[in-house]
């Protein structure tokens, strides 16, 4: 009875030993799910404890050096055989749950098993501050600068500390006329920043301001009250700029042609260096035709002579005293046809 006593629990010892022999650790056991961030921003991320796993698994220390190469080739091949994937890893908040699901190739090791998910439930993520429309009007400085129909607009702002950096936009910008309802707006990296500094939108992340204090152009010369002050300022200037030889060397037949108005500087001219037409500019053109002392044509060429910066004011008059003269010539290569389109092709309208 004893002998047959003592067999049963030598063969449930060995059964026992080949069951451990033969067990897979649980991958689950070995995972954990972190959350950072902000409630309703928080990020999930996952890690794996390998060291334990291994460990556990191949029942080694913390010296994997003493391993032979086939235990090393078939930890290699263990932490190659399972993946860990987060069915959401944005935009979380707390009290809801992420799926993680996990799969463990059989052909690549005989040590591991898993569930096919597990759920965890998203917590310790702190609440965010928030920043209103209202709070973004109070701190957005705005300037508008240029002409009516072409203003552009600086941005400041008064934020501080973590805002400090935030930057604004419109998408009016170079296009914005007096009375207008300039929309500023976070741009889109501003907009991606605010969960990295713990903040959220309760509004558009947006504020309104209305356009003032543009300079206003005329749109057609007709617009402009003192428009034959300007014309003889024009008559005058292109006199002066040719005068015939006091001593009879040489002098000048001035021949008018067509008046040109453009209301808008061109984008490529806004850098252009020296003298060059801005936005309200009036210019005539001229046949110039160049006399010697006997009388003889010496040259003939095409000059436009005129004004730019013709700003009005509330009454439609321009300010004489502000305005800049704008002038250029085309030698006899070029036909007087030849100048009058390029300036229609510069954007000027022949004034009838």
């Amino acid at each position: 009875m004893k002998n047959n006593f003592m067999k049963m629990v030598l063969g449930f010892g060995v059964i026992m030993l080949l069951a451990a022999c033969g067990s897979k650790a649980e991958l689950s056991d070995y995972l954990e799910v972190n959350f950072s961030g902000y409630d309703t921003m928080g990020t999930a991320t996952y890690e794996i404890d390998q060291d334990q796993l291994i460990m556990d698994t191949f029942e080694v220390s913390d010296n994997i050096f003493d391993l032979d190469l086939e235990t090393l080739n078939e930890i290699d091949a263990m932490l190659s055989a399972y993946s860990v994937e987060l069915d959401k890893e944005n935009d979380l908040s707390n009290g809801e749950q992420v799926v993680v699901k996990l799969t463990v190739d059989d052909s690549k090791t005989k040590k591991l098993k898993t569930k096919d998910e597990v759920k965890v439930t998203v917590s310790g993520l702190e609440e965010p501050k928030e920043l209103s429309d209202e709070e973004i009007e109070k701190n957005v400085v705005v300037n508008f600068n240029g002409v009516s129909g072409k203003g552009t607009l600086m941005i400041d702002t008064t934020f501080s500390d973590d805002l400090r950096g935030l930057t604004f936009e419109s998408s009016q910008d170079g296009e914005i006329k007096n009375g207008d309802t300039v929309v500023v707006s976070l741009t889109e990296g501003s907009r991606e920043s605010l969960a990295s500094l713990g903040y959220v939108l309760t509004g558009k992340g947006e504020a309104q301001f209305e356009a003032s204090g543009l300079d206003v152009v005329a749109e057609n010369p007709s617009e402009i009250a003192n428009m034959e002050d300007i014309e003889r300022f024009i008559s005058e200037g292109i006199n002066r700029e040719y005068q015939d030889s006091s001593w009879g060397f040489y002098k000048y037949e001035i021949i008018k042609g067509n008046t040109y108005y453009r209301q808008f500087q061109r984008d490529d001219e806004a850098s252009s260096w020296g003298s060059s037409p801005s936005n309200g500019t009036l210019v005539n053109v001229y046949t110039i035709k160049k006399y010697d002392s006997d009388g003889k044509v010496e040259d003939t060429f095409t000059a436009i002579y005129g004004f730019t910066d013709i700003i009005l004011d509330e009454d439609n008059m321009a300010n004489v005293a502000e305005m800049n003269k704008y002038s250029d010539t085309y030698d006899s290569t070029y036909s007087l046809e030849s100048v009058e389109k390029l300036l229609e092709g510069y954007g000027y309208q022949v004034v009838e």
